[in-house]
């Protein structure tokens, strides 16, 4: 076979491999010819070969990675340098070979085909800047807005806002009204979840919840309580708004005309009288009572025309008056004012009812309360005397569920209090809220001396053994009943309110000795038909009170604590 390298005595690479620039166009180079000079056919063939074998790599390099960057920096302006090939591969990974006229520069992958770029790479439309998916097809830089433009964060950020409680994106254009949290200008609210949470003041302008504003009776105009108070009022039964020029009642239980005819609670009022005298009460403690009632026809009559308020009781079908702080013998008047209403409408009161009272012992230091409280504890079988079993047992004015000791171990009077029951013989919770004692035990009346007689003994109980010792107290109160009465008649020293609550005691079946001997009284039907008689008598003479009998004999022991408190010593 013929040598065919013996016929070719020289070799053009431009034309063997097609060199060009990186815009199609041949590169203009002068042509490289090797001749071959009439070797020997072994040298001639050794020197061919030895040139195809030096061409080859720069050839399999140009295919591949080696040429990519001298083809880049055509691409961007730099001169080309060496020899180029025609096609390269694409970076995007699908593997197709790219022609120079289609070719999209990555930042970093190299060269790819438009399909792999544009699955890879998106523009922000705003800035133009180059943003990259990642292999799930997600970038966290980009953002769609509701024009469906692609942006970047920031330029969508300063396009658009997102409604932190609606979540909705709103353009930031002058058409749109953009609010703010009163107290975080970084939270941005659409115009309107903004107007459902906050509302600004028609007069001074305020910022503040909407649970807080207050709703002029025509326009729809919002206010400030200070602003909405300066010309409307809102009605205490059916909340409307009015102008205050049609407000009955009171300042602080307004109603409008046509809720003040019909209103059937409404609100305690300030007590219009003053203390001058304590001769009946025996104490200046200032007090409150609770009457609940069975039935109270005709009670709207008593709205506006009385400083007690009416409020619905859920244990009795009637309804609950209750009296503003009072005080003195001007206090036990109101008492009488309305229970006399009581009796000339009729109403009634059951075994449901109950009758509270409410003592005040702002005054007192944590350990005299303590001290109290423990008074109180040591004598509940005393108290348990003047009630029936069925009042005794009733849950709402429970018996006791702690010891004298958890008193005695008390670092604070709210650490005794705080772990308290409200529905106890006294509801010590009560002190929490109001600064007082709540004594709870004794059922409901609308008896006004019965109602008085009751207050002026707790009044004058606490007063007596706020001072005393626990060692003291235990020593008056903290034996059996017989011993608790007698230290009782020591401790108040009122002989016809003594008198009468043994009266009571008797009514209710339970046995009391005599004031003066210390022996028991045998007590039978007749006993207490006569207690029952001498008492409707006292409580039909109940006017402005009797003239105060107080026991004052003294002990001839010169360490009598009862004698020290009462001065005898």
């Amino acid at each position: 076979m013929p040598d065919v390298r013996r016929n070719n005595t020289s070799f053009n690479t431009e034309q063997a491999w097609g060199w060009a620039d990186c815009n199609g166009a041949p590169i203009q180079r002068a042509a490289t010819t090797t001749t071959a000079a009439a070797p020997t056919p072994a040298t001639a063939t050794t020197t061919t070969a030895a040139a195809a074998v030096a061409a080859v790599p720069s050839v399999q390099a140009g295919r591949n990675t080696a040429a990519v960057p001298s083809v880049q920096a055509g691409l961007f302006g730099t001169p080309l340098t060496g020899r180029q090939p025609d096609t390269l591969v694409c970076a995007g990974g699908c593997g197709r070979e790219l022609a120079l006229s289609d070719m999209r520069e990555a930042p970093t992958e190299g060269f790819m085909c438009s399909p792999c770029y544009e699955d890879l790479y998106t523009k922000c439309a705003d800035c133009g800047k180059l943003l990259r998916y990642d292999k799930w097809g997600e970038c966290d830089d980009l953002r769609v807005g509701p024009d469906d433009k692609r942006r970047c964060a920031d330029c969508d950020e300063s396009v658009f806002l997102t409604c932190v409680y609606c979540s909705r994106r709103i353009s930031r254009g002058e058409d749109n009204d953009i609010r703010t949290d009163p107290s975080d200008s970084t939270q941005e609210y659409c115009h309107d979840c903004w107007e459902h949470i906050w509302f600004a003041c028609s007069t001074c302008g305020e910022v503040d919840t909407c649970g807080m504003s207050y709703r002029a009776p025509s326009g729809g105009a919002r206010y400030c309580e200070s602003c909405f108070e300066g010309d409307y009022f809102r009605c205490s039964a059916c909340g409307g708004s009015f102008n205050r020029s049609d407000m009955l009642g009171w300042e602080e239980d307004p109603y409008c005309r046509d809720c003040y005819g019909r209103a059937d609670t409404w609100k305690t009022q300030p007590w219009k009288d003053q203390a001058t005298t304590f001769d009946r009460v025996g104490s200046e403690r200032c007090y409150g009572v609770e009457l609940e009632t069975d039935c109270c026809d005709d009670h709207r009559n008593l709205h506006g025309h009385t400083d007690w308020g009416c409020v619905y009781e859920c244990s009795t079908p009637g309804r609950e008056f209750i009296s503003p702080i009072l005080q003195g013998d001007e206090g036990f008047d109101s008492i009488r004012e309305i229970c006399s209403t009581a009796e000339r409408y009729g109403w009634t009161v059951n075994n449901s009812c109950g009758l509270h009272v409410h003592i005040d012992v702002r005054d007192l230091s944590s350990e005299e309360l303590l001290q109290v409280a423990y008074a109180y504890r040591k004598s509940y079988p005393l108290w348990k005397k003047f009630v029936t079993r069925s009042r005794s047992d009733n849950s709402m004015c429970g018996s006791p569920q702690y010891n004298s000791s958890d008193i005695r171990e008390a670092a604070h009077i709210e650490d005794f209090v705080e772990a308290r029951d409200r529905f106890e013989f006294v509801n010590w919770r009560s002190y929490l809220c109001h600064g007082s004692f709540e004594v709870r035990i004794y059922r409901g009346s609308l008896n006004a001396r019965e109602v008085c007689n009751w207050v002026a003994i707790h009044a004058r109980f606490i007063d007596a053994v706020k001072d005393l010792t626990f060692d003291e107290i235990d020593s008056i109160v903290g034996g059996i009943t017989r011993t608790n009465w007698r230290g009782l008649v020591e401790l108040i020293g009122d002989a016809d309110l003594l008198d009468y609550w043994r009266r009571k005691a008797i009514r209710c079946g339970n046995n009391l000795p005599a004031l003066g001997n210390g022996e028991d009284e045998s007590t039978n039907s007749d006993d207490a038909e006569d207690a029952e008689d001498a008492e409707d008598a006292e409580d039909a003479d109940f006017d402005s009170g009797p003239p105060v009998e107080r026991i004052e004999a003294g002990c001839s022991d010169p360490n009598c604590t009862i004698c020290r408190i009462r001065g005898h010593r």
